[in-house]
């Protein structure tokens, strides 16, 4: 009996480290945006060509890395 919850014991805590530390539908808190004097701060990203900085939103994603025009793609491309 004891090794039967001995075992679940170590289940339960390899499943726990899995999810982070953090149990899901109960540890759910929402992070929220940092706020700056002129609002939202959003996250930047480099065009791999160029080196120009956009918004992530903005940003074309291409072999995992982020461009900041179709420009800049096609000349990756034909490269």
């Amino acid at each position: 009996m004891f090794l039967k919850i001995l075992i679940f014991a170590i289940v339960a805590a390899v499943i726990y480290r899995l999810f982070g530390g953090k149990l899901p539908f109960i540890d759910k808190k929402s992070t929220q945006k940092e706020e700056h004097e002129f609002g939202q701060i959003e996250a930047t990203s480099e065009c791999a060509h160029c080196g120009t900085y956009m918004t992530e939103e903005d940003a074309i994603i291409y072999h995992r890395k982020a461009y900041c025009s179709q420009k800049c793609l096609d000349a990756v491309k034909k490269s």
